[in-house]
């Protein structure tokens, strides 16, 4: 057995961090302001939020409308009140989804929307630990172990829904708002100004 003194994880001893302060009672009246901006700034980041919100969901509806209406993607549509204006962007860009929400779109939808693509990359441990015999031919190789081999490469899968989609809603049947909910494509406001 090995000695349980020489495998016992080695800890260290840090010291407090001691903080040193100094008194400024001559920025009182500036702290005190910053205080209250920074509460005001995250008060209206907040309502800023909301209001983003609302306008999303107002061009969301009116491209939804005006899909439903041409039967084609509307594209960057500029949406108007007496006073003000705005653009709405919708990207023929998708939320990230994972592999079962994957095979939902696939199963529900047909596997034309969504796309699959696997990063393969070494594991830089197990080819450090092998590099004087990488040269051989991996798969005949007696000096690497099966675990070694199965494990000298790392692959990363990732799962989009598939470019053009937005353009191609009609064609693949059900409601364009149900299928917009589900393919979550990208949204954007811009030009929000009076006019």
């Amino acid at each position: 057995m090995a000695n349980l003194f020489e495998t016992a994880k080695k800890t260290t001893t840090r010291k407090a961090k001691v903080e040193t302060v100094v008194s400024r009672p001559d920025l009182k009246s500036t702290l005190l302001k910053m205080i209250e901006v920074n509460e005001k700034l995250a008060a209206y980041e907040s309502l800023k939020a909301e209001l983003d919100e609302t306008i999303r969901e107002a061009g969301k509806f009116e491209m939804i409308k005006l899909y439903n209406k041409t039967k084609k993607f509307p594209g960057t549509i500029k949406i108007t009140t007496n006073d003000a204006e705005f653009q709405f962007i919708t990207s023929d860009r998708y939320k990230k989804i994972d592999e079962d929400r994957f095979d939902e779109l696939s199963e529900k939808y047909g596997s034309d929307i969504v796309e699959s693509e696997t990063k393969y990359s070494f594991n830089t441990e197990v080819l450090l630990k092998n590099m004087d015999v990488i040269n051989e031919l991996l798969s005949n190789s007696d000096k690497i172990s099966d675990d070694d081999k199965a494990n000298l490469l790392e692959a990363t899968t990732s799962y989009t829904v598939k470019k053009g989609t937005i353009s191609n809603l009609t064609s693949i049947g059900g409601s364009i708002e149900d299928i917009i909910d589900d393919i979550q494509p990208v949204f954007s406001v811009k030009g929000v100004k009076s006019i």
